[in-house]
């Protein structure tokens, strides 16, 4: 009897870890005007190990983003973790020739 109710217990919880995948997934990140994908589109620009030029995407994406938002992540310790470099992401905006661009 003992055995059936740890089997539920285990069952149970692989039910909960899959909704929990399955819940990650389906959630849209927004983050001052760009989605993920626009991020991921210029995360090669601002890399701290082998970064490369802005393509053209990215700087459409960065067109009508919220600069002054992303400039408020500028000493997030959080940047370092996801291997982005605060210099090259701040300077973003300039490498994408845009006019009166921000300066963080």
């Amino acid at each position: 009897m003992a055995s059936k109710k740890v089997g539920m217990m285990v069952m149970m919880m692989m039910i909960v870890v899959v909704m929990a995948i399955f819940a990650e997934r389906s959630v849209a990140i927004d983050l001052c005007g760009m989605t993920q994908s626009e991020l991921n589109e210029c995360k090669p620009a601002v890399s701290k190990e082998n970064p490369t030029n802005p393509s053209t995407l990215c700087c459409d994406y960065l067109k009508h983003a919220d600069i002054s938002c992303l400039c408020g992540y500028k000493n997030s310790p959080l940047l370092g973790s996801f291997g982005i470099d605060p210099a090259l992401a701040a300077g973003l905006p300039t490498k994408c020739d845009m006019p009166n661009a921000p300066t963080c």
